[in-house]
């Protein structure tokens, strides 16, 4: 089961925890992973925020929740902001681990691994390309193959060339930007 967050909250007084308790009592009926996919969303810190109303309810009611979780199966949460995150959050589970960031090569070969059904124009400077994306994350990589691969598409051209995936990648990090700032 995939929580979703995004569905999850409402502007009610109370509801939202409600929701919660409803999805972790859900998971207990049959054996299930449990997915809190980018719990940051739900799970920041309590001393970080400048909210002590609903948000710390709501965290509280997670913590609780994940404290009593008892169910058969499995529960998983990820995140890209490790840092976001309530720090009893980690108190809650068996197990955490990080994965690392792709480095130059692991790079390139999402990028040919990606775009291996698609033609593009030669030269390709994978390099060049691998460079400009160091320090994102392997989703961001192939999401800018993917983005490219598509405007190349609705641009009515047959073939990829280097300075289109460029472009794409230089829009996503400035839109990636934008929405961490």
């Amino acid at each position: 089961m995939k929580v979703r967050f995004d569905v999850l909250i409402s502007s009610f007084f109370g509801e939202s925890a409600q929701n919660l308790r409803s999805i972790f009592s859900a998971a207990r009926e049959k054996p299930c992973v449990l997915l809190l996919d980018e719990c940051d969303f739900i799970a920041r810190s309590r001393t970080a925020s400048k909210d002590i109303g609903e948000v710390s309810r709501i965290v509280n009611s997670l913590l609780q929740l994940m404290e009593e979780y008892d169910a058969p199966g499995l529960l998983v949460a990820t995140t890209n902001l490790e840092s976001a995150l309530d720090p009893a959050l980690f108190r809650r589970f068996d197990d955490v681990f990080s994965i690392p960031l792709p480095g130059p090569e692991e790079i390139e070969k999402l990028l040919r691994m990606t775009l291996s059904t698609v033609r593009f124009e030669k030269p390709m400077h994978w390099d060049q390309l691998a460079s400009k994306l160091n320090g994102s994350s392997a989703a961001m990589v192939v999401k800018a193959a993917q983005d490219a691969a598509k405007a190349a598409v609705l641009a009515g051209g047959q073939t990829l060339v280097h300075g289109m995936l460029a472009q794409t990648i230089e829009e996503l990090q400035r839109h990636d930007a934008a929405h961490r700032g």
